[in-house]
């Protein structure tokens, strides 16, 4: 028996270590330390409201999620670039508003509205990328321009007055369910644009050059590759992105409203940061993002299954951002 024992001691302490390695490794992949909060997170939540937990819940926390993950996949391009897009929240209320004009209002084809909406937020996406190209502008300057332009041209178009009657086939984008009722239609939407980004930066060429030029421009530029162009692409995506998360919205409010978006782009942009995704550009994932937006989906959820005042979610979102950042600057200083 002792025998047996001595020779057994070895193997399970090799396989004691082997699991701290891989544990070790692991606590220093962001995406990993932001699930172990996500779980806590979810703990706490079942343990102080059963409710939490309840399947009605749960698809009010994956929609709100899919949405969230859908705008913060599209800024997480320019952001991988080294940019930044704060246009999201008034393109998403645009969106909207536009979705349902064409629909509503000009009683064109739902799929007719849709594809105009998006061709529009092309354009706009095309827009910043030639001013961040061609005029060497940081793209926080001409998102900000947008974000008002954005903003004043939905209260043109709606007098401030909420766009309603848009048919059932447009809003069971926002409020339909799938597989025995338990998918919300825009968790579907979420996991086709989540796979497409994945495989865009993973698998590409396109993709590396767009991490490539995030590191370090110039020297991606010598390389032969067409940084404009790459360029131009993430802020396109972005814009794309964050209009579709617009159409979603209107279907799920069944209207365009005016309001809709206001805010979404810090809630974007800390998904992002939160997933890993430097503000210096360069480096992140997609699944990162995805983790990045279910932390703030689950906090966002567990804030109002405890009653906690709506003013006070901003600023606890915001103080999460300020976390974040800090982490993103430290974790580069200690590189």
């Amino acid at each position: 028996m002792d025998k047996v024992a001595t020779k057994s001691a070895p193997g399970i302490g090799q396989a004691a270590a082997g699991l701290g390695d891989i544990l070790g490794r692991l606590l220093r992949v962001p995406e990993f330390v932001m699930f172990l909060v996500v779980i806590v997170l979810f703990l706490i939540g079942a343990i102080v409201n059963p409710r939490f937990v309840g399947i009605e819940n749960q698809k009010i926390v994956t929609r709100d999620t899919a949405i969230l993950a859908i705008a913060a996949i599209g800024v997480g391009f320019p952001i991988i670039t080294g940019g930044i897009d704060l246009s999201i929240g008034s393109i998403v209320g645009l969106g909207g508003v536009l979705s349902t004009y064409f629909i509503v209002k000009m009683g064109l084809p739902i799929w007719l509205g849709i594809a105009l909406t998006l061709l529009v937020g092309g354009v706009i996406g095309s827009i910043h990328g030639l001013f961040v190209t061609k005029l060497n502008m940081h793209g926080f300057l001409i998102t900000l321009v947008t974000l008002g332009v954005a903003r004043g041209s939905i209260l043109v178009l709606t007098n401030g007055t909420p766009i309603t009657g848009p048919p059932d086939e447009f809003t069971v984008l926002g409020q339909g369910y799938l597989f025995f009722d338990l998918v919300p239609v825009p968790v579907i939407i979420c996991v086709i644009v989540a796979g497409l980004a994945y495989y865009l930066l993973r698998y590409t060429y396109i993709g590396r050059q767009i991490y490539a030029a995030g590191g370090n421009i110039e020297a991606t530029r010598l390389s032969g590759v067409n940084v404009d162009a790459r360029i131009i692409l993430c802020y396109i995506v972005s814009v794309l992105c964050a209009s579709l998360v617009g159409i979603i919205q209107a279907g799920r409010l069944s209207l365009g409203h005016p309001g809709a978006g206001e805010g979404f782009e810090l809630l974007a942009i800390t998904a992002c940061i939160l997933g890993g995704l430097s503000l210096m550009g360069g480096q992140g994932s997609v699944v990162g993002i995805l983790v990045g937006s279910l932390l703030i989906g689950v906090l966002q959820n567990e804030m109002v299954m405890l009653n906690i005042n709506p003013f006070w979610h901003k600023i606890v979102i915001g103080l999460v951002l300020l976390a974040a950042i800090t982490f993103d600057y430290a974790r580069r200083r200690k590189r």
